[in-house]
């Protein structure tokens, strides 16, 4: 591909409605279907794509995340879970999110430390939640002030140790995560 062009890949199934997008550390491009239980893989060279199917058939995902060791990491929009694939072996794991399935969990970052930071969108104000992917559980909950309607995408910013964020209420957000 020359600088500039674009290359579209069709999906193998319908109404898969890619959203999320990220870039494993060893270079694999992952992509959440959100009207499906599919996580996308798009193998390179060639870009075809291999469609993961997820443990639960009514599994919906908006964002994902990878960290430092390859894991991938959804959000369940619609079961209210935190998931882990992990592409060496194929398994999956999932722990429930604190709010529990009404927590509509949307935006997703990771932090240098591979901490999971997710906001449940489903409460009133919306809940930022942080999970430590070492010990395998949810270490804070933070209400997020203007109730934040809907915050869909976040941005980890390193040097300050700090996750960016848009609200759906009209503000821009920031939370100090280190």
């Amino acid at each position: 591909i020359a600088d500039g062009d674009v290359d579209l890949v069709p999906l193998p199934t319908k109404k898969v409605r890619p959203h999320g997008v990220v870039v494993s550390p060893d270079g694999s491009a992952w992509a959440a279907a959100a009207g499906q239980n599919l996580l996308l893989r798009v193998n390179q060279p060639g870009m075809s794509i291999t469609e993961i199917r997820t443990p639960n058939a009514n599994s919906r995902f908006r964002r994902i995340v990878a960290t430092s060791d390859n894991n991938i990491w959804y959000a369940d929009y619609e079961l209210g879970n935190l998931g882990r694939y992990n592409p060496q072996n194929g398994e999956f794991t999932e722990w429930a999110l604190p709010g529990g399935s009404d927590s509509r969990p949307h935006g997703m970052a990771v932090d240098k430390n591979d901490r999971i930071w997710i906001v449940e969108t489903g409460r009133e104000p919306n809940n930022l939640v942080g999970f430590d992917t070492e010990t395998g559980s949810f270490r804070t909950q933070t209400p997020i002030p203007s109730g934040a309607g809907s915050v869909s995408q976040m941005h980890y910013y390193e040097a300050a140790g700090e996750i960016w964020f848009a609200t759906g209420t009209n503000y821009i957000g920031r939370a100090k995560v280190h």
